[in-house]
């Protein structure tokens, strides 16, 4: 593993990073606290956001399953606390206006600062119900990362990864840590890759059900702050860095749906032992997502929060914001969000015709659409995002600019395909 992440591929952590602020944005910083508690301390040096309801001085110091030094902990502290760590410095350089523009997402980037520090705190205390160590969650945030092509993302998840000790030289070690990262890599490049074997294969090798939440969700906001990076940095005007060959994620296969809107069912690996053991119907004993995620806490009252302010868009219409969701969910594969996309299209559009083009695949979509229309460029910057972020440039947003759409609304249609493509990948793997 050494190897792989320090030799192999070198050629990703040649940044230096330092975590962006928006200290332009006009008015206090967004309060959260509604769902999370905003006000811890480590050390007793303020936290800007912590999400995590208890208080600091509770079992820091337990067992953390490493040796991890003193000032090894103080450089992770001043790492993981500064402001606009989820944006990763993209912010630093840009212009004025699109500082402004920036402001209007605040609460939302409020909220994933909040999720990064609930998923990659400076310790973890590890128990019998959590054994996801902070190694093995840099490690799979850097192959999801690697996955993307975003290097200012790799750079990142490599400098914190690169001070913590490997787990031990054991085979079941070695085999646990290679199903994870083949979890990360596939639900990362290819969702329907995922199904409950894969489930199954992560509960054989002694992840929990709290594990597997703290693994996807990790999965879903790396592929997620990668999408958001890339489609701010294309507003910005940034240049991309192409390497040959990188590959193109693939989308979905085409799936009937079913004409009756389903009820999603959620599954986890611990639950086939229930069911064995129960008299109630399989409809009886499932979870919703909401139950699914609850499985740990902390992270779902923050993806609670970044969901919440994804949907309040009173910037954008709610066709638009439905055609980007239908266009994800057709490239990431999620059955579930396709038939729950469409009927929302449909209802909110009256165009079954194109909802029918858009599920047998983008580019019927796009035929359908004159490539002076809206939609069809607002299907086709959902394609490119959500397929190749690390290709993104501003030439993929210039049409909507030239049509009209503000910076403001391209701004919050990049959140929303970032954030779609999270919950594809949560309802895909996690129920049907």
């Amino acid at each position: 593993m050494v190897q792989f992440r320090r030799r192999n591929n070198a050629h990703w952590y040649h940044e230096t990073q330092c975590s962006g602020s928006l200290d332009n944005c006009s008015g206090s910083p967004v309060n959260v606290s509604t769902t999370v508690n905003v006000s811890t301390t480590v050390n007793n040096e303020p936290r800007p956001v912590d999400i995590r309801p208890r208080d600091p001085s509770e079992s820091d110091n337990m067992s953390t399953g490493s040796n991890i030094t003193e000032q090894n902990i103080t450089t992770e502290q001043s790492i993981i606390t500064k402001q606009g760590i989820f944006l990763l410095g993209v912010t630093e350089n840009i212009s004025p206006t699109l500082q402004d523009t920036l402001c209007h997402e605040q609460p939302i980037i409020t909220a994933s600062d909040a999720m990064y520090q609930v998923l990659f705190p400076t310790i973890i205390e590890i128990n019998h119900t959590n054994t996801f160590s902070l190694y093995d969650r840099l490690s799979t945030a850097l192959t999801v990362a690697q996955v993307t092509g975003i290097q200012r993302l790799c750079s990142h998840y490599a400098l914190r990864l690169a001070p913590l000790p490997s787990p031990d030289a054991s085979r079941e070690s070695n085999i646990r840590l290679t199903q994870i990262t083949q979890y990360a890599r596939q639900l990362a490049s290819q969702p329907t890759l995922i199904d409950r074997h894969a489930l199954d294969q992560l509960h054989d090798v002694g992840l929990t059900d709290s594990d597997i939440i703290i693994l996807s969700q990790i999965i879903g906001y790396v592929g997620y702050q990668a999408r958001v990076v890339a489609g701010i940095s294309a507003l910005a005007g940034y240049p991309t860095v192409m390497l040959p060959g990188f590959p193109r994620m693939e989308d979905a296969a085409p799936s009937p749906l079913p004409d009756v809107m389903p009820n999603w069912r959620g599954w986890l690996p611990s639950y086939a032992a229930n069911d064995d053991q129960s008299d109630k119907e399989p409809d009886e004993t499932a979870s919703t997502l909401t139950e699914l995620l609850g499985h740990h806490q902390q992270s779902l009252l923050a993806y609670h929060a970044i969901t919440t302010h994804q949907h309040n868009s009173p910037q954008l219409q709610s066709g638009w914001l439905e055609l980007v969701a239908l266009a994800s969910a057709r490239i990431n594969g999620s059955l579930y969000c396709q038939a729950h996309h469409s009927q929302h299209l449909q209802q909110l559009t009256e165009q079954p015709l194109l909802v029918t083009e858009l599920l047998k695949g983008i580019d019927h979509a796009l035929f359908l659409l004159p490539d002076q229309q809206i939609p069809h460029q607002l299907i086709g910057v959902t394609a490119e995002l959500t397929r190749a972020p690390e290709r993104f440039n501003h030439q993929h947003i210039k049409r909507l600019q030239i049509l009209g759409v503000s910076d403001t609304q391209v701004m919050r249609i990049i959140f929303s395909i970032a954030i779609t493509g999270w919950t594809n990948r949560l309802r895909h793997t996690l129920g049907k």
